[in-house]
């Protein structure tokens, strides 16, 4: 059983309820749709019409049955949604899917046994009659399959783990909460951070996930043991390991798995280096996001048709790189995930070229230079295609995946001077390990902001997004130690500057950071942050022994390089010796895996391990980026180990995602925009009256209490 058949056996239960339907599914439902075959598998199914899950959606007139699919509990935003899609309409039949167990669903959305009548009575009540139908049921859809051996979980893909620096933060609002000052934690280390001590917005996302997982195990008709590497995912392991679900599904199930849950900000090296391995890797960081989508990528096909993208009529919907076919399991990115760039180039040549003759069309090899693709190369099949629609319908895929190519290579020289300022970086750091006096990494970055300041925009060769981009896979590759306080601070001093020289112009990170409005004070105090936040990645994995270093100094044959932890966990597992893995956190699953352990230790075997079991699940929180799928896979190729590897993520990251996810993006609930909005009065109050103060003190009230309504939903 595979990720790809388990995703297809729960949308088969949901299409059994598509006939005549209109169909209401929330952003996260969609794309995990959209990986699934797409809108084509409900249609298909005999669904009528599909729509956004908005308030300001209704049935039409003579739509008499309707099916939301959502992805969150059934309460406060999504259950107002429902009732006023419901009351707006006309439907004498509702079928409402939630991937949300019965157990994580609150009191007051009916959780617990009788959780389905009391959804389906509230249904009734809203569709005006008591006679009508309605039913309520759990999809438990978690995982969806890029290619063999690699998927990710769309409803989890903004999810990711805490920094060190975050743990004031939670301890604040722990203790400032509902707590007595008896009840009051002293918190301050990642690994004090129980469930408990939580926000609710992330407690409830950590629950989630890990029914998620229990569904995904229980699919694949496995019981697993846990491990974790990493105290985001620490705590994930420990819900898993106590949902009771998932306890009693491992007393009956016979087939057994290893399940290695990873955070992602253990090492960002792998999402942040420019050097990617894979031509996957180069996709992501290259096109523009799908719209409204995490991991997907944005594909113009304009190309292969006879619409001219200029004119008002007719409109050209973007392609993408997920897979069309409904009822075949997705294979058309295996290689650009799995071979290296050239090889993944020339099997899409090839398999471009054989289509096109296989379909008839005028071929011409004439002009093209053997053992060499290029974006023309590709473009001079593909026109071959166009307007003949019929034949794109048929090869989508492997067409989609050739534009994005084209598309990919023509955009290379962009990235050639962030290529050379990392591989610059990666040495300085090696550099400066055995020579104090060598100029350090921080130095160099300082340097390199001097001289693109100096240059005119169109002169420049990296931006400020390019500058965060290489500060991060310092900090993250260096774990912090990549030059002193004086060096930290003047280049702190020269990013405000930067950044006020070019306020009207800013890059897209950088301008969700400072905002629309830029002043120098507050300027400073955001540059500060960031800096606790680079900080923070860079003492991600202090309190890791084994694992505790990603860099390779090298020596006089051998250059510096990153040392993947994801590659070294690997290395560890398929070691022959099979070393103590200190820093992998097992989860005992009961009595039995203890005495295991116990009587292991007299015969000398030790505690359970990853690798022991014949499939190994290995799952990072935060995301996993298609080079490191290919280094396990070769890895486990090589060594052909006694066990299958299956590598997840939350999604496919590529560098704004990631440094979004540090910077920009609130992980741990509103109590950051509480803490913010302190800032921001103080200064109000500094700089004008208190009539202005007292306005902005009920703004910031107004907004929080929204906030808080928003995380609850």
């Amino acid at each position: 059983m595979s990720v790809w058949e388990v995703s297809r056996d729960w949308w088969a239960r949901v299409a059994q309820k598509m006939k005549r339907a209109v169909v209401f599914l929330d952003a996260r439902m969609a794309e995990m749709l959209h990986w699934s075959g797409g809108m084509g598998l409900l249609l298909q199914a005999g669904a009528f019409d599909i729509r956004d899950f908005s308030s300001f959606e209704s049935g039409q007139e003579g739509q008499q049955k309707a099916v939301f699919l959502v992805s969150s509990a059934l309460s406060g935003v999504t259950e107002s949604i429902i009732k006023d899609i419901v009351t707006g309409s006309s439907f004498q039949y509702v079928v409402l899917f939630t991937t949300v167990s019965p157990l994580l669903h609150p009191p007051e959305a009916g959780g617990g046994d009788d959780w389905e009548g009391v959804w389906e009575d509230r249904l009734l009540h809203w569709m005006g009659n008591m006679n009508y139908t309605a039913e309520v049921g759990h999809m438990p859809a978690f995982g969806v399959e890029v290619c063999p051996h690699l998927f990710i979980t769309p409803a989890f893909s903004r999810m990711y783990p805490l920094l060190p620096c975050d743990v004031r933060q939670v301890a604040y609002q722990y203790n400032s909460g509902s707590h007595s000052s008896q009840d009051a934690k002293s918190l301050e280390r990642l690994s004090d951070l129980e469930l408990s001590h939580l926000p609710q917005a992330l407690k409830t996302q950590i629950q989630e996930m890990s029914s998620g997982l229990h569904a995904l195990l229980q699919g694949l008709d496995v019981k697993e043991d846990i491990y974790s590497v990493g105290h985001t995912a620490r705590l994930v392991a420990t819900e898993l390991e106590a949902y009771p679900p998932g306890r009693a599904r491992r007393k009956v199930t016979q087939a057994r798995a290893s399940l290695v849950l990873l955070d992602r900000t253990l090492d960002m090296t792998p999402v942040l280096s420019h050097q990617a391995d894979t031509l996957f890797d180069r996709l992501t960081n290259t096109l523009k996001p799908l719209p409204s989508h995490c991991s997907d990528r944005l594909v113009d096909m304009s190309a292969l048709t006879n619409i001219n993208k200029d004119s008002s009529t007719g409109a050209i919907l973007p392609g993408s790189l997920a897979p069309t076919k409904i009822d075949c399991r997705p294979t058309h990115l295996t290689p650009a995930v799995f071979k290296k760039q050239k090889e993944a180039l020339m099997e899409l040549n090839k398999r471009l070229v054989e289509t096109a003759a296989a379909e008839k069309l005028p071929l011409n090899l004439g002009g093209s230079r053997l053992g060499r693709v290029s974006a023309d190369t590709l473009d001079t099949t593909l026109a071959l295609f166009k307007g003949k629609y019929p034949t794109i319908k048929k090869h989508l895929d492997l067409l989609q995946l050739a534009m994005a190519t084209s598309h990919c290579l023509r955009n290379l020289r962009q990235t050639e001077a962030a290529t050379a300022a990392e591989k610059n970086l990666v040495q300085t750091l090696a550099d400066s390990m055995d020579d104090e006096s060598a100029v350090s990494a921080l130095g160099l970055l300082s340097r390199l902001a001097d001289k693109e300041m100096k240059a005119s925009l169109g002169d420049r060769e990296l931006n400020l997004d390019d500058l965060l981009r290489l500060l991060t896979f310092t900090f993250t590759l260096s774990g912090g130690d990549c030059g002193d306080a004086e060096e930290a601070s003047d280049l702190r001093d020269k990013m405000v500057k930067w950044i006020l020289q070019d306020s009207t112009c800013l890059p897209p990170l950088t301008k969700k950071i400072v905002g629309e409005t830029v002043s120098e004070p507050i300027l400073r105090d955001q540059i500060d942050s960031l800096w606790e936040r680079l900080e923070g990645v860079g003492a991600a994995r202090e309190d890791l022994s084994q694992f505790s270093s990603v860099f390779e100094p090298g020596d006089d044959t051998t250059p510096a390089s990153p040392r993947p932890l994801l590659t070294q966990i690997m290395e560890a597992i398929l070691d022959p010796a099979r070393p103590e893995l200190v820093d992998v956190e097992c989860k005992s699953s009961g009595l039995g895996n203890l005495l295991k352990s116990g009587f292991g230790f007299f015969k000398g075997s030790g505690k359970p391990r990853p690798g022991d079991a014949p499939l190994l699940i290995l799952f990072v929180i935060g995301g996993v980026t298609s080079g490191e799928v290919k280094q396990v896979k070769d890895m486990v190729d090589k060594a052909a180990p006694q066990f299958e590897v299956l590598l997840g993520g939350t999604r496919i990251p590529s560098f704004e995602s990631a440094l979004e996810s540090l910077f920009v993006q609130d992980n741990y609930s509103v109590v950051v925009v509480v803490v913010v909005v302190v800032i921001v009065v103080v200064v109000v109050i500094v700089v004008v009256d208190v009539v202005v103060v007292v306005v902005v003190v009920v703004v910031v009230l107004v907004v929080y209490v929204v906030a808080d309504v928003v995380f609850e939903g």
